[in-house]
């Protein structure tokens, strides 16, 4: 299979790609930094090296330029890891004799593909130049040595042809024959040159005469006919033989048949320019046609570039494996192919990703055309195995000469076009606008203050209480997310929880909240607030049953703290992965005592379904039906409903987003259990009492019902407490420590 030297200073990739060398049956070394990396090589070579760009200290440019300067080193490959796509860093990468770039996260089908790949050509290309230099030794000695040897003459391998001084053949050996089909009486006396399949070795006659003529050998390739009409290309060495006057009597030919070593570099040469598992071009072949059409466009012309990405194909792998990924890839490949004809160029860049070149008018009306049709024939799914797979693909359209003018940079905003058109719906497509540069820049700023926020402490939980409508009553809190950057400021969660699920980090996020929640809890009880129940949302990132069960019951056991006072929040999102592991999860959690909530219930898939199946205890009327429950009869229709499928299933509800006393009032009167927004108080920061809304929810519920008894239910309900309320003008903190709380309403 071959040795990997596997270079990357970050230890988890190191044992992620060792772990799938080593099970493909690779011989893997690994290397943590550039030093020791370069130590390795010079100790014992491997056959290829897969290098971390950014290291600390010796970075993978410096690496490679070190071993590209080594003889001994120069000729094993390279491929550079990288989690960056920046067109000058792979400019550079090559220029230092680089042969490839695998992203980082890494798929582990395409890290064996290219290193297989790589692997097979550099073998083949060594291979070829050892059979080259060992070939014209052999055809020296064996040239030398055949007028003394009659015996090597019959045997050799090589096919040998003797003619006397003008051309014509006397002599062949069986080699000849088992070559080229001919048996010696037949080509006796003719010109050599007849055996020739082309011209191009009469075109060469005056550098052959010459070197003949200077050094008495040439050797050179040519393709030869056989009797059966076949070409077969060979590599011929030819002597010349003299007498002892030196007079020229013969020329001795050997021609060795390299129709197989042909075979091989053909390809090498089809993988240097293509696609090894769909047979698509690949981003060089695509830069070759790009460059292409961009210089015959007439005036009115435009080159379109369209970056077209299948939406989850990831589930597929995952759902169904690999190997069927692999031929839903070649099937969509098949589908692009034919669908865009003979004028556009399809490429494959790598994993999900296809590119589309061709020539469209000012109007891209063809551009938009096919795009349609390509979309429109992916919904119909393709069925391999057996299965039928259905898909979606969302693609970025880019534009030569106004978007730019190399492929780098319009793929590059092609792609930002293509996340905008992934965020506003899947299945659809975008073209780029200048606009979209800031958007992607701004994206880029918050990814990277999000690296390191958490151990720079930038993160805060506040808290938005829960309360009964009917009573006023406080019956738990929903965890909220804050991030406060010096450089950014207040980033709004929907800005910076989507890129740290995109970017892996929302893990460790989500472990940090759970772990803050359940510490704020042990802390409101042991200041005597008794029994609060609070509600921490759960990512799908992060969602995993054992995981997530195992995270959780964790954090409460550190903490001390009983599972009826943690709920957690999940959205139908959450679970649509895979539905069977999501509701054993959730079935544990209920069994340890945890409260389950469905989310935002009205705006995603809203299945019955999953209603049925996951083990639920409060269903949350989402803000965007709450915000006209008053004014707008489908919104009231469907919180009612809500209402009533909840309650018939045994689940409390609990309304966000309420703001507006008539909200409030609607609510109320309709059934809904509980409620939370604005009208009853903001989120608040940690050091604030749960029960600071007390006093306000039990004022704004009493104002909205004229049921003397569930009035005085209320009073009586919240006197005890708002008794322990010191004036403003008192210390901040009552006689137990319980911070102010009347500033807040």
């Amino acid at each position: 299979m071959g040795e990997i030297l596997v270079v990357e200073d970050t230890p988890a990739s190191l044992r992620l790609l060792s772990a799938v060398l080593v099970q493909a049956g690779y011989g893997v070394r690994e290397a943590p930094n550039g030093e020791l990396a370069l130590w390795t090589v010079q100790t014992r070579p491997p056959d290829l090296i897969l290098l971390d760009v950014r290291m600390p200290g010796l970075d993978g440019f410096e690496v490679c330029r070190q071993l590209k300067a080594d003889p001994r080193s120069a000729d094993i490959p390279v491929i550079f890891l990288s989690a960056h796509s920046d067109t000058a860093d792979r400019v550079q990468g090559f220029r230092l004799g680089a042969v490839d770039f695998i992203s980082k996260p890494f798929q582990p089908e395409e890290v064996l593909a290219r290193c297989s790949a790589h692997l097979r050509l550099a073998r083949a290309q060594r291979a070829l130049a050892r059979e080259r230099a060992e070939l014209e030794q052999r055809v020296a000695q064996r040239t030398a040595d055949l007028t003394l040897s009659s015996m090597a003459f019959e045997n050799t391998l090589d096919a040998i042809i003797i003619t006397d001084a003008d051309g014509h053949i006397l002599t062949t050996n069986p080699s000849f024959t088992r070559t080229l089909g001919y048996t010696e009486e037949e080509v006796r006396g003719r010109i050599v040159s007849e055996l020739q399949a082309d011209n191009s070795y009469s075109e060469q006659l005056e550098s052959v005469a010459q070197s003949l003529k200077a050094s008495g050998h040439w050797s050179g390739e040519i393709v030869a006919r056989r009797k059966n009409g076949e070409r077969c290309p060979g590599l011929i060495s030819m002597s010349v033989a003299r007498d002892e006057t030196g007079w020229r009597t013969n020329y001795v030919l050997v021609l060795t048949d390299i129709t197989e070593r042909k075979a091989g570099q053909s390809m090498i040469d089809y993988l240097s320019y293509h696609d090894p598992l769909t047979g698509l071009p690949n981003r060089l072949l695509a830069r070759q046609r790009f460059e292409q059409l961009l210089a015959k466009r007439a005036p009115q012309q435009r080159v379109v570039v369209m970056c077209l990405d299948l939406d989850w194909f990831k589930n597929i792998n995952d759902s169904h494996g690999r190997p069927l990924g692999d031929k839903v890839l070649q099937a969509v490949a098949r589908h692009l192919t034919t669908a865009a004809g003979e004028g556009a160029t399809v490429a494959r860049l790598g994993s999900d990703e296809f590119l589309l070149i061709l020539l469209d008018d000012a109007q891209f009306g063809t551009a938009v055309s096919l795009v349609q049709r390509l979309q429109t024939g992916l919904q119909h799914g393709v069925d391999v195995e057996g299965h039928h797979i259905a898909l979606t693909a969302s693609a970025g359209i880019a534009v030569a000469p106004a978007d730019g003018g190399q492929l780098e940079e319009l793929v590059r905003n092609g792609d930002t076009a293509l996340v905008r058109a992934k965020r506003t719906a899947r299945g659809s497509y975008a073209f780029y606008e200048e606009s979209m540069d800031a958007e992607i820049h701004a994206r880029l700023a918050i990814a990277n203050q999000l690296r390191g926020a958490l151990a720079r402490h930038e993160f805060s939980v506040h808290y938005q209480p829960q309360n009964c409508l009917q009573t006023g009553a406080l019956r738990g809190a929903e965890a909220l997310l804050r991030w406060t950057n010096p450089v950014l400021r207040s980033v709004p969660p929907n800005r910076f929880i989507p890129l740290a699920e995109e970017y892996g980090q929302i893990g460790a996020i989500g472990e940090w909240v759970l772990d803050s929640v359940c510490a704020q809890i042990r802390r409101w009880q042991d200041e005597g607030d008794g029994r609060i129940k609070v509600a921490v949302n759960l990512s799908a990132a992060q969602f995993d049953e054992e995981s997530t069960v195992r995270m959780v019951k964790a954090a409460l056991r550190r903490h001390d703290v009983e599972p009826s006072c943690l709920g957690i929040e999940i959205t139908e999102g959450t679970v649509m992965g895979d539905p069977d592991k999501a509701a054993a999860a959730l079935q544990r959690l209920k069994e340890l005592g945890v409260h389950i909530s469905l989310d935002d219930f009205g705006t995603g898939y809203s299945s019955l379904a999953y209603l049925k199946r996951l083990p639920l205890d409060v269903l949350k009327l989402d803000k965007s039906f709450v915000d006209d429950v008053t004014s707008k009869a489908s919104d009231a229709a469907i919180a009612l409903s809500v209402v009533s499928l909840a309650h018939n299933l045994g689940m409390r509800v609990i309304a966000e987003g309420v703001e507006t006393r008539e909200q409030a009032a609607f609510l109320k009167r309709n059934g809904c259990d509980e409620m939370q927004g604005y009208f009853f108080s903001r989120p608040l920061p940690a050091g604030n009492s749960p029960h600071c809304c007390g006093k306000g929810v039990h004022s704004r519920i009493c104002n909205q019902t004229n049921n003397r008894e569930i009035h005085e239910t209320a009073v009586r309900r919240h006197r005890p407490r708002l008794r322990r309320i010191r004036p403003r003008s008192s210390t901040r903190r009552s006689q137990r420590g319980r911070p102010e709380i009347l500033q807040h309403l």
